[in-house]
């Protein structure tokens, strides 16, 4: 092997600890303080608490696509139509947005308390921005799928949302994840930087939240279908899979102008 390639070899895995060594930090933090887990637990089980009794009545009303129906029906085919007016692909839809809200108000605060406690310039000098990145958007993403791991259940029971077709359930929730973690990260870099409030970090999510939930929405349609074809389940549950992975990619690729400008 050339010197090039070792010098790469040994680039890689400096690159990879010191992100598993900013994940660790983190995390001793988080057991210490628990400031994200609170941020995003609290705030989702208060919105799940009131998006629940809010709710409470749609799980029994019954409607009809009117757009669907001839121009002369009977009772009983009317009777045949009805459909719940709550489904469970809009349940899903709504928990992710509930999600979406609690990411915000929890996750994308991670790079805030660098710049508050006055630790960003020790990363800066310590660390790659690479390294920077990779381990905050692990951190988020840990944190992510324990509060959806605790929450879904609880939501599921309440509003009576069906897994569907599971195994397409568990890729949707997983790739959901991954997408709202990365989403949530680079945002937080950029309203760090910019020594933004809340309230930037809502007009810089908003258009990649809102691809991300039209993605979500189609990938939702297709669990709950019946024997859906595998090429439609690929195709949307790829593709929201496809939406983290690109936002991972490019904020690998442009973290460096972030963090250090």
């Amino acid at each position: 092997m050339t010197s090039t390639g070792m010098e790469v070899l040994i680039e890689r895995s400096k690159w990879r600890q010191e992100a598993v060594a900013l994940l660790v930090k983190d995390l001793k933090a988080e057991l210490r303080t628990k400031v994200a887990i609170s941020a995003v637990g609290v705030f989702t089980f208060a919105s799940l608490l009131l998006l629940g009794l809010a709710t409470a009545v749609l799980k029994g009303v019954p409607t009809v696509t009117i757009t669907r129906l001839p121009d002369v029906i009977g009772l009983q085919y009317l009777i045949e139509q009805l459909h719940p007016a709550w489904d469970s692909p809009s349940k899903m839809g709504l928990l992710w947005v509930l999600f979406c809200f609690a990411a915000f108000a929890g996750l994308a605060h991670s790079f805030v308390h660098e710049e508050e406690t006055g630790t960003v310039t020790v990363l800066r000098l310590s660390m790659s921005a690479e390294a920077v990145y990779v381990g905050k958007l692990l951190f988020n993403l840990i944190v992510l799928l324990v509060v959806m791991a605790t929450v879904t259940p609880v939501y599921m029971a309440m509003t009576g949302m069906s897994a569907g077709y599971a195994p397409a359930f568990l890729l949707v929730m997983l790739s959901g994840g991954i997408g709202l973690a990365a989403t949530a990260t680079v945002i937080g870099a950029l309203a760090a930087k910019a020594q933004g409030t809340g309230a930037l970090y809502g007009a810089l999510g908003l258009p990649l939240l809102l691809v991300f939930l039209m993605l979500l929405l189609n990938a939702a349609n297709t669990v709950y279908i019946v024997n859906a074809p595998m090429l439609r389940i690929v195709k949307d549950v790829g593709g929201l899979f496809s939406f983290g992975v690109l936002i991972i990619t490019m904020s690998v690729m442009l973290f460096h102008f972030i963090w250090e400008e």
